[in-house]
C-alpha cells in the first residue's frame, strides 16, 4: 500500500481484520504494517500508540453500533423495540466478536468521545424503556438489567456455552420475553 493511500479508517479496518485472525490483544503496529505491506513507523503518522488506535477502534465500533441500533428501531416501540434492540445488539456483537472486547473496556477509558458514544448507546436503551417506565431510578435499574442480560448471554456464548440440547436462540428469545414481561407489569 502506498503511504499516500494510508488513512486512519484503512488502518482501523485492518486492525479489526487482524483482531478476528489473531485476537484483539495480539495486535501490534508491526503486525498491522505487515498485513498492509508498509513500514510500521508510518502508522505513527495516524496514531500515537496502540492505546490510541484501540480508542479510535472503539469510537468507530460505537458509531457503527449506534447507527445500526437506530436503523433497526425505526417505527418500533414497547416490546417490539426491546426485542429489536436485543437482537440488534447481539447480532452486532456476533458480527464483531473479536472487537466486542473494546466495548467492555469503555469504563476504564478516559476518552471523552468514547464516553459520549457509550452514553448515546445507553440513551437508546432508556428511550425504548420509557415506553414502560417513567421513574428515572427504576429506568436505570432496568437498563442495567437488560445490558447485563445481553452481555452475559453474549459472553457465555463466546465461551462455548449453550451447545445442547436446547436451541440457544430459543433461550435468548425466552430471556428477552421474560425481561419484557418484567417491565410491562409496571406499565
Amino acid at each position: 500500500m502506498r503511504k499516500r493511500n494510508l488513512t486512519k479508517e484503512k488502518i482501523i479496518q485492518v486492525a479489526f481484520s487482524l483482531a478476528d485472525e489473531i485476537g484483539l490483544n495480539q495486535i501490534t503496529f508491526p503486525k498491522i504494517a505487515e498485513k498492509m505491506d508498509i513500514k510500521y513507523p508510518s502508522l505513527y503518522n495516524h496514531f500515537a500508540n496502540m492505546d490510541n488506535l484501540k480508542i479510535e477502534m472503539t469510537i468507530y465500533l460505537l458509531n457503527k453500533l449506534n447507527l445500526k441500533l437506530m436503523q433497526r428501531l425505526v417505527g418500533k416501540s414497547g416490546g417490539d423495540a426491546i426485542r429489536e434492540y436485543a437482537c440488534a445488539y447481539r447480532d452486532f456483537a456476533f458480527e464483531n466478536k473479536a472487537a466486542y472486547g473494546l466495548i467492555m473496556n469503555i469504563p476504564s477509558t478516559e476518552d471523552k468521545e468514547v464516553h459520549r458514544l457509550a452514553k448515546e448507546t445507553t440513551s437508546i436503551i432508556h428511550q425504548i424503556l420509557h415506553f414502560y417506565i417513567e421513574d428515572e431510578t427504576y429506568l436505570v435499574h432496568k437498563s442495567r438489567a437488560l445490558r447485563s442480560l445481553l452481555h452475559g448471554f453474549i459472553s457465555l456464548n463466546f465461551l462455548g456455552y449453550f451447545q445442547n440440547p436446547v436451541s440457544s436462540e430459543d433461550s435468548f428469545q425466552l430471556m428477552i420475553d421474560d425481561f419484557i414481561l418484567s417491565v410491562s407489569r409496571n406499565y
